[in-house]
Formats: C-alpha cells, structure tokens, sequence
C-alpha cells in the first residue's frame, strides 16, 4: 500500500546539522525520515515542509527557510534516480508511473514571507505547494493557537476565540488560491481557522492536526471544525505526535499509541467524510514515542487500523487515495 504524508520536519534536522558542522546523509540516518525508510514504507510521496522558528531565526526567517528550500533541492539532486519533485496535478499522474518517491515542497510559518505577497509568489515560483499561515508566533498574517507565555511558564495552550487572520492574512489566502498554493490550517487560532472556513473559495488543508474531542489539546480541530472542512472538500492529516494524540496518557509517559490513531480517523472520517482524512506524521518534528517509531514501519499503522475494524477502502483512503485526489484537484 502506498503512503503519501502530508507534514516532516526533516529539512529542519538537516538544516541544524549542517549548521552544527554535522553533514547527515539522507540516504540513511538516524532521523525518522530518510530515503531508505521512505522506501521501506512504500511512500508515493514526502511533503518537506521548510520550518522557520521565528524566535531562532528572528533576524532574517526568509533567509532561513531559503536555506532549507536549498537543502531539498540538493536532495533532489543528490537522489535524481529515487526523488521526483511534484509540484502539479501533472507531475502526480507522471508520478504513478515512474516508480519514483514523490518530493513536496511545503512551509511551516507564514511568517517567512515578511508580509509581502510578493515574496509568497517567489516561494510558489521555487515549488512551495503548501504554507500554514503561522507556527506558534503571532505574525504579519495571522495569531496561533499555542503563543508563548512570556512570564517564564513555557507556552499557554487556550484557544484564541478572537483573533484570527489579519487583514495581510485575508489577501494573502485571496492570493494563495489564486496561485493554487494550498493554505494549511494547521497552528493557527481557533478564530484565525474560522477565517478561513468562512472566506476560502477552494478546498485547504491541516496539514498535522488531530481530533480535539479525542485529545483536548488546542492544536487539534473541533468537531464543528472538521464537519466544515468536510462540506468544504479539505484535508486532515493524522499527527503522531503524543501530545496531540494521547487521549489519556500523563506527557511523561506518553507514547502515541496506534489505537489512538484509529480513534483519530473514525472521529475525523464519521464528521468529515471518508475522503478527508490522510497522514501527517510530523516526524522529526516532535518529542516523544509513538509505536510507528518511523516511516519504514508505516506498515504497522495499516495492519493497527485493520485490527481495530478499518476497511480496506478507508485505510487506502487515509494512506494515499485521498491525498492524490485533493492534489490533483488543487494544485
């Protein structure tokens, strides 16, 4: 069964390394995503996000995610028999046939932009698909849902009811479907999603975002949420980090068990739809365990759903056939 995810923080791991003097080989290593575990999982296709920390790389965030968009064109370079870059409906039918593992470039923080569509324009121009309008931080466009608590408490997790997009942010989604570059929902306030529930013409997507109702923490959707983006044809991508997937487990002693998973995809799948549900591991980007412990064992994640009473139809769906859809449609 073929696997497409939708979220990696990878390019982040490698961009850390080379700045450390540390060269890491992505053919193998120690990350949870590297070519051969790609392989070993039988994925179709990895999106790349270029994740920008706005308090690392505050001086100059453009700049930072230039160096990450660099290291997955070097990827792709290093990797030509292996890599395919997909930046079309049409590259994705190629795709199918080409016995290739398909390479998307996406972004994790709007803020990258510095405001100016010009910029989001350039970015679409060097293959970026997918951007979440935030990350965690307040910035030209947008307010998150996790800010940080500047009292010396680490980072409050209540849900931002009032303040949503900017008035930057509303041209900026105007703008990114005009462009067909997919606005990802993903980190951003509860009011800030209803923005885009409200005001977007085309389907979107969240990118790694669970069920609130089966894990309360405010990084995942309502249940009002995910049956709007169902009516609205979007996406949901599964997130199998612990602290957005543990129903019950204290944090330090949290392991993303494949049960909560499941439990993830009926909820979003029985509100949403069957065609709205897929993966968004967030590998590499999160502390914790998780029994899928990288992407060679994704298997595990199909063999867990079909145990716990998944068809084959739905797990194909949530695995692959969903996303090849939504991005044929709307790129």
């Amino acid at each position: 069964m073929k696997a497409w995810d939708l979220h990696c923080d990878t390019l982040y791991q490698l961009q850390n390394a080379k700045r450390e003097g540390r060269e890491i080989s992505f053919a193998r290593n120690s990350l949870q995503i590297d070519l051969q575990k790609l392989k070993e999982g039988n994925y179709l296709l990895q999106c790349f996000a270029c994740y920008v920390d706005l308090e690392k790389d505050r001086e100059d965030p453009l700049h930072a995610c230039m160096e990450l968009i660099d290291i997955f064109y070097q990827l792709l370079e290093d990797n030509p028999e292996d890599l395919m870059q997909v930046t079309s409906a049409e590259d994705i039918r190629r795709l199918k046939s080409s016995g290739k593992i398909g390479a998307m470039l996406t972004a994790e923080e709007g803020g990258i932009c510095l405001g100016d569509p010009g910029i989001l324009r350039i970015l679409y121009r060097l293959g970026v698909r997918m951007m979440t309008l935030t990350w965690n931080y307040e910035n030209e466009l947008a307010f998150p849902n996790i800010v940080p608590d500047h009292s010396g408490e680490g980072w409050q997790g209540v849900p931002v009811t009032d303040h949503g997009l900017t008035q930057t942010g509303h041209v900026f989604l105007e703008e990114m479907e005009r462009l067909h570059m997919i606005p990802d929902v993903s980190h951003l306030s509860d009011a800030g999603i209803w923005d885009v529930i409200r005001c977007a013409k085309r389907p979107f997507a969240a990118s790694h975002s669970n069920a609130r109702s089966i894990c309360g923490h405010v990084r995942n959707l309502t249940d009002e949420m995910i049956r709007a983006m169902g009516e609205k044809g979007c996406l949901i991508g599964l997130n199998y980090c612990p602290s957005f997937a543990d129903p019950y487990e204290a944090p330090d002693k949290a392991c993303t068990k494949i049960r909560y998973l499941a439990a993830h995809a009926r909820h979003i799948m029985n509100l949403g739809g069957e065609d709205i549900a897929a993966l968004g591991s967030d590998f590499d980007g999160f502390i914790g365990e998780t029994q899928i412990r990288d992407a060679g064992q994704i298997g595990h994640l199909a063999q867990g759903l079909k145990e716990e009473g998944f068809y084959e139809r739905e797990i194909e769906k949530i695995f692959c056939v969903n996303a090849v859809r939504f991005f044929e449609e709307n790129l």
